[in-house]
């Protein structure tokens, strides 16, 4: 009876195997198929694609790449010494983190201080030292490869310089640790000195150059908000009285745009930068932690935390678990300098005098470190108040910009954090993103789910998308997705953008 049995299970078995070879013997091929199940991972380039891409004249924008966050070399022009960009196990000395601090001075405003330190050049790669062994990550280099490998010409490559191509990419990189708005500027003085490059290699080339000569901005994580302020107000700094009201959406640097493509971008914030703003800066687990009082210094992380409609931190209510204090927890006001002084968090820790003592070596007391050190937060929180209204105020509902973006949705990404009465935050809600920034921050969807009353199923967005695509990445890696670098390579070569219909 047992080796019936047995006999039996096999036969079953042999018969299910071969049902299942006879059934995929069966599957129609791919080719000419209605029910064919295949996914291919490779992009076949159909005919009118290839010729696209080999196409070079004016009727095809030049592409200007604009990095985000920690994105650029920086170096000390005196000495040419670079102190970002080359990294160890070890913490840099205190030389060197000073160097990489924004100044503090009482009564100075923002866009004045300077320690005489600049932007370099772009982030390609992120180089390790080891002892005496040194390697290489990449970083941007192979998204400046991708937009190349669409047909752009890269300024100052082999192909620009030694085989005389016309060039249609550039690298705009910039001082990461400044204000959004300040960078904006220096966006809106890069794009007309390029605007007056090309116009003169128009003539040359094709005879005529339009006018004016229009980019497609491609902006990664904090580069696509100081694509979109430019475009909204083109070359206009903050307002220095803080009781102003905001300025109007003008439009003014839209009107040299073609098209503007974010990734990865915080759009409505991340709350990261809270965490790294009263923790400090770790880049990856195991690297030296970069001190909060030195990160506290760069208004751009204050400009990028989460904006108000998102409550994303809230108190934490003595002897109520997480889930009650996420329901009836008080919103943390982010912007207010006495939150950060209750709380005690970054440049408003008093523990933090020792570091202020190396950052500020002329200020001769506790009492009067801490004073510039408040000053200089307070300063930073007005900036990135008035950045997030700002970038909160609705796109003009007749306006037809050209604003596209790709987002990161399958990794865990912190959304809500609860603060204690003792200064501790701790992150108790995580959200689809990319690991960084959030899905729905990067749409700009200021809709809050925890919010008492209706709830409509439609994205409620200050942006007027012309397209949102989702892909598989982590905050970098969505640049290396094909999902990405199929649909970029469309968008930006056969997608018609402002003035091109």
């Amino acid at each position: 009876m047992k080796r019936t049995r047995i006999f039996g299970m096999i036969l079953t078995l042999a018969a299910g195997l071969s049902a299942m070879l006879l059934l995929n013997a069966c599957q129609p091929d791919a080719v000419g198929s209605y029910q064919s199940p295949l996914t291919p991972t490779e992009t076949i380039l159909s005919r009118a694609t290839t010729r696209s891409l080999a196409y070079e004249g004016v009727r095809r924008n030049p592409v200007i790449l604009i990095h985000g966050l920690l994105g650029a070399r920086l170096e000390d022009p005196a000495t040419g010494e670079e102190f970002w960009g080359t990294f160890s196990p070890v913490l840099p000395d205190r030389d060197n983190l000073k160097r990489l601090s924004v100044p503090m001075s009482w009564g100075t405003p923002l866009r004045e201080l300077s320690n005489n330190t600049r932007a370099s050049f772009l982030l390609d790669s992120v180089s390790v030292r080891v002892g005496a062994l040194e390697f290489s990550m990449a970083a941007y280099g192979p998204l400046v490869d991708a937009v190349r490998n669409a047909g752009y010409v890269l300024e100052g490559s082999k192909e620009h310089r030694e085989n005389g191509r016309c060039p249609t990419l550039f690298v705009f990189y910039y001082d990461w640790r400044r204000s959004i708005a300040e960078n904006a500027v220096e966006l809106g003085k890069f794009i007309r000195a390029k605007q007056a490059l090309l116009s003169e290699e128009y003539a040359v080339r094709y005879g005529a150059s339009p006018d004016p000569v229009r980019f497609d901005l491609m902006g990664h994580s904090m580069g696509g908000l100081i694509a979109r302020y430019y475009m909204r107000y083109g070359e206009l700094p903050l307002p220095a009285d803080e009781s102003a009201p905001d300025p109007e959406i003008t439009w003014a640097g839209a009107k040299n745009v073609g098209k503007l493509i974010q990734i990865g971008t915080p759009n409505a914030g991340y709350l990261d930068t809270v965490i790294e703003l009263v923790n400090g800066l770790r880049l990856q687990p195991g690297a030296p932690l970069y001190p909060a009082a030195v990160i506290g210094t760069f208004p751009s992380y204050y400009e990028m935390m989460p904006f108000p409609q998102f409550a994303a931190v809230r108190k934490a209510i003595p002897g109520k678990t997480d889930e009650e204090s996420i329901a009836r927890g008080e919103a943390v006001n982010l912007y207010d300098l006495n939150t950060w002084i209750k709380y005690k968090w970054g440049l408003a820790n008093p523990d933090f005098d020792a570091d202020l003592q190396w950052l500020l070596p002329d200020v001769k007391t506790a009492a009067e470190r801490r004073y510039v050190a408040l000053e200089h937060l307070q300063k930073c929180l007005a900036s990135a108040k008035r950045i997030a209204s700002m970038l909160s105020t609705p796109d003009p509902k007749d306006s037809d910009v050209f604003q596209m973006i790709f987002i990161g949705d399958s990794v865990p990404t912190s959304s809500l954090a609860l603060a204690d009465d003792k200064g501790g935050l701790r992150i108790v809600r995580y959200d689809s993103g990319d690991g960084k920034v959030s899905a729905v921050s990067a749409r700009a969807d200021l809709r809050n789910p925890d919010r008492a009353g209706a709830w409509g199923p439609r994205m409620e967005s200050p942006v007027r998308w012309k397209g949102v695509i989702h892909v598989s990445g982590a905050h970098m890696g969505i640049t290396l997705a094909p999902d990405f670098l199929h649909n970029m390579r469309f968008y930006l070569v056969q997608f018609p953008g402002a003035g091109e219909e």
